[in-house]
């Protein structure tokens, strides 16, 4: 059984808001733009009845206009020597980054073969020295503040 009611003094099929989205955006779209017009022009109406002057369309002027600031389009080459020197830039970055990465690396790596030292010393009868581990432990607790 279909929905039916009655509008404008008619009988019609009550429309189902969400099949036709878009038409019934566009519909509510247009009755904004009709009701800001209609209310901007009771504005202009009611200044004019008070007999005060009508405000201009104010422009803005913070912008440059675009026949003042045409400049000429670079030609290819131009084009292409500009890309080249973005590709060497990205390039020497890459590189620099890659050589700092192995730099750390090696820093890292030296300071993993001292702590071992440290670590794997002995006494003489073959028990682990206190001294480098106690250090080691003050070295963690000072690095964590």
């Amino acid at each position: 059984m279909a929905n039916f009611t009655k509008r404008d003094g008619k009988f019609g099929k009550r429309s189902n808001p969400y099949i036709d989205r878009k038409e019934s955006k566009n519909q509510e779209i247009k009755k904004s733009l009709v009701h800001r017009a209609r209310l901007r022009k009771q504005y202009f109406k009611e200044l004019k009845k008070e007999g005060e002057a009508i405000p201009e369309k104010e422009f803005k002027k913070d912008r440059p206009s675009r026949e003042t600031e045409s400049k000429p389009r670079p030609d290819f080459r131009e084009r292409a020597e500009i890309a080249k020197q973005r590709k060497e830039l990205a390039r020497k970055e890459r590189e620099m980054k890659r050589q700092e990465y192995i730099k750390n690396g090696e820093k890292k790596r030296a300071e993993r073969e001292r702590k071992k030292e440290q670590l794997s010393q002995k006494t003489r009868t073959g028990q682990p020295l206190m001294g480098p581990r106690i250090a080691n432990l003050l070295e963690k607790i000072q690095n964590d503040k």
